[in-house]
């Protein structure tokens, strides 16, 4: 027996099992979402840097404020949630939910807190765009 598993048919058995175990693995990580995503938004949010959200945003996004509201480039989406953390500096923001929505897209629920002592509920949509997972929605309600 031990004859028969040096021969080199059955190293080519076993090596070509390995390869079909490696191209199934990276089938499988390329349909899969990035996992942490989200976790950089809420990290960026939670900070109040508008700049680090702008590098997750589409080149055009449907964005809700206190004060704005409507579809605008990612340019001046990022100079508004800019301005909206400078009127209402983060204490915390912690997502609570996140799903899979029609047509491919993500989206997390969560909570953002004031230092003025307001709450904002967030919601935020993702979709692929090319290789990235960008942001098409955000709004703080």
């Amino acid at each position: 027996m031990e004859h028969y598993l040096k021969t080199p048919n059955c190293l080519k058995t076993v090596q070509l099992k390995y390869i079909f175990i490696a191209i199934i693995y990276l089938i499988v990580c390329s349909f899969s979402y990035p996992p942490d995503i989200f976790k950089e938004i809420e990290n960026a949010i939670s900070l109040g840097n508008a700049k680090m959200i702008e590098s997750y945003l589409n080149q055009s996004i449907e964005l809700e404020t206190p004060s704005s509201k409507g579809i605008y480039s990612k340019s001046q989406a990022q100079i508004i949630i800019d301005k909206f953390f400078q009127k209402y500096p983060p204490v915390s923001f912690t997502i609570h939910q996140k799903g899979n929505s029609y047509g491919g897209s993500r989206f997390a629920v969560g909570n953002y807190m004031s230092s003025r002592e307001r709450t904002f509920r967030v919601t935020i949509i993702i979709k692929k765009n090319g290789q990235d997972y960008l942001i098409q929605e955000i709004k703080f309600e």
